[in-house]
C-alpha cells in the first residue's frame, strides 16, 4: 500500500449533517421506483400473469425481513461502511470485506443501469426535438454526460445529492400514480376479477415473478452508509430502509394491479412502453412524454444514489488499509469521498459504452448490468442475515426471534439466488453468474494478499475515524 500524502488531506465526512428525511431520500433514490413502476410489471406479467400483484407482495415480505435483519445492526451500529461494517462485527474481516466488495459491485453496476436508463428515456425525449439518439456515439455521449453529472451531485455534497435525488423521484412517481388513478377510476374500483383469481397464473410462475421482483428493490438498505453522516444514525437508518421497502413495495404492488387492468395480460406482456400505453387508453397519450421525462430522471437520480453508497463503502474499507490510502480522502469543503467517486466513474460509463460499442442493444446492456448488479447486493444481504443473530450474541441481546428472523431472510435470498440460476438461463445469462463470481474473487484476492501483509490493520469493522459508534 502506498504511504498517505504529505500535506495537509481532509480524511473526515460531513458527520451529523444529515436529517432524517435526507437519510431516506438516499435509499429512495437508490431504488429507483419510478423505474421500476413504469418497466417492472411488463416483465413480471410474462411469468406470474394476473398474479403479479402477488409476486410484488411476497417479494415486499421477502424485502422486509432482510430490512428487519439491516435494522437490528443499524439501532447499534452508525458507520460509513453500510452492510460491510455490519457484517465485519459478526463474521469478521473475511467476511467483511466479501460483503463490502459485493455491494461495491452492485452499486456500481446499478449505477451503470441509470446511465443506460437515462439514455433510453432521455433519447426518446430528444428524438422528439430532433436531435438522434439512436447512433452509437449519441448513446455513449449520453452515458458520458449522465455520468460526469451524477459524479458532479454526489461530489458537491450528500446533502444536495440526496435532495435532488429525492425530488426527482417524488415527481416522477407523482406523474405515474397520476396517471394510474386515471387508469383506475375508467375500469372502477371494483376488484378485477382476473387478478383476484390469479388468471393465467402459476405456483412457479407466480414464484419466479418474485425473484424478478425483488430486483425492484435492491439499494433499499443504501440509507446504512450514511451512519456517519446522519444527525441520528440509530433512529433515522433503520427506518429509511424499512420505510423505503414498504412504501415502494405499496406502490409496485399497486402499479402492477393496474397496468394489468388497463392493458390486461397479454397487452401488458407485450408492451414495450407500458405506460404510454396506457396513457393511450385513456386518451392521455401526450402525459407519456412527462413520464418518460420522469423516467429518465429517476435513472439519473438512482445513478446518484449508487455512486453516494458505493464511495463510500471504498471509503471505510480504505481507511482500514485493504484498498488503496487515496480512496479515504474527502474533499475539504463538501466533505465527501471525491476521490472514490471518481474512481468510480470510469467503470460506470466505460463498461456500458465498451457493450453498445460492441453491438449490445441498450435494453440489454440494462438487462446484463443489472443481473450482475443484482448477484453483488444478494451476497452482501446474505452475509449480513447470516451475521445478525451472530453479532446480538456476542452482545447478550440475542432472542430466539432473531434466529428466526435471520433463518427466513437467508432462506429467502438463497431461494431468490437459486432461482436465478436453476433452470440454467440462455445466452449470456448463463455466463452472468460467473462474471459475478469472478469480479468478486480479484477482490478477494486482492483482500487475502494485503491481509498477509498488514494483518493487524484490517478488522473489517469500520475505523473511529469513520464515524464508527455503538448505540445503546
Amino acid at each position: 500500500m502506498s504511504a498517505p500524502p504529505t500535506g495537509p488531506v481532509s480524511t473526515e465526512l460531513a458527520h451529523k449533517t444529515m436529517g432524517p428525511i435526507e437519510v431516506l431520500a438516499q435509499s429512495v433514490a437508490a431504488i429507483a421506483p419510478s423505474a421500476v413502476m413504469a418497466t417492472g410489471p411488463a416483465l413480471i406479467v410474462l411469468s406470474a400473469g394476473g398474479g403479479s400483484w402477488l409476486s410484488y407482495l411476497l417479494a415486499l415480505v421477502t424485502v422486509v425481513l432482510i430490512g428487519l435483519c439491516v435494522a437490528q445492526f443499524g439501532t447499534r451500529i452508525a458507520s460509513a461502511g453500510s452492510l460491510y461494517s455490519y457484517v465485519g462485527k459478526s463474521l469478521g474481516p473475511g467476511g467483511a470485506f466479501a460483503a463490502g466488495w459485493a455491494l461495491v459491485i452492485g452499486y456500481a453496476f446499478i449505477a451503470m443501469i441509470g446511465v443506460v436508463g437515462f439514455a433510453i428515456y432521455g433519447g426518446q425525449l430528444l428524438d422528439l426535438v430532433g436531435l438522434a439518439s439512436a447512433s452509437q456515439v449519441a448513446q455513449i455521449v449520453i452515458f458520458i454526460v449522465a455520468g460526469v453529472a451524477a459524479v458532479a451531485f454526489a461530489w458537491a455534497g450528500i446533502k444536495i445529492s440526496t435532495r435532488v435525488g429525492l425530488v426527482l423521484e417524488v415527481a416522477s412517481i407523482a406523474a405515474i400514480l397520476v396517471l394510474l388513478v386515471v387508469v383506475l377510476a375508467k375500469h372502477g374500483l371494483l376488484p378485477d376479477p382476473a387478478q383476484t383469481r390469479l388468471g393465467g397464473s402459476s405456483s412457479n410462475g407466480i414464484t419466479f415473478g418474485v425473484v424478478l421482483a425483488v430486483l425492484g428493490f435492491v439499494g433499499f438498505e443504501s440509507a446504512a452508509a450514511l451512519g456517519a453522516e446522519a444527525r441520528d444514525p440509530h433512529r433515522a437508518i433503520p427506518r429509511a430502509v424499512l420505510t423505503s421497502a414498504v412504501v415502494v413495495g405499496v406502490l409496485y404492488v399497486f402499479a402492477a394491479y393496474v397496468s394489468i387492468l388497463g392493458l390486461g395480460v397479454a397487452g401488458l406482456g407485450g408492451s414495450t412502453a407500458p405506460m404510454a400505453d396506457l396513457a393511450k387508453t385513456v386518451g392521455l397519450a401526450g402525459f407519456s412524454y412527462v413520464i418518460d421525462l420522469g423516467v429518465a430522471a429517476s435513472f439519473f437520480a438512482v445513478t446518484i444514489a449508487s455512486i453516494n453508497a458505493a464511495s463510500r463503502v471504498l471509503y471505510t474499507i480504505a481507511h482500514e488499509g485493504a484498498l488503496h490510502s487515496a480512496l479515504r480522502r474527502t474533499h475539504a469543503r463538501h466533505r465527501t469521498p471525491h476521490v472514490a467517486i471518481l474512481v468510480l466513474l470510469p467503470a460506470i460509463v466505460l463498461v456500458p459504452a465498451i457493450m453498445v460499442l460492441a453491438g449490445v442493444a441498450p435494453l440489454d446492456v440494462y438487462a446484463y448490468t443489472g443481473t450482475i448488479g443484482t448477484f453483488g447486493y444478494l451476497t452482501a444481504y446474505l452475509l449480513m442475515a447470516i451475521g445478525m443473530p451472530i453479532f446480538l450474541r456476542r452482545h447478550h441481546t440475542v432472542r430466539a426471534y432473531h434466529w428466526l428472523l435471520a433463518a427466513a431472510a437467508a432462506a429467502a435470498i438463497v431461494v431468490v439466488t437459486y432461482k436465478n440460476l436453476i433452470p440454467v438461463p440462455a445466452w449470456p445469462f448463463n455466463v452472468l453468474p460467473y462474471l459475478y463470481l469472478g469480479l468478486l474473487a480479484i477482490g478477494v484476492g486482492w483482500y487475502a494478499a494485503t491481509r498477509r501483509r498488514r494483518a493487524r490493520v484490517i478488522t473489517g469493522e469500520g475505523a473511529a475515524a469513520m464515524g464508527a459508534e455503538l448505540g445503546p
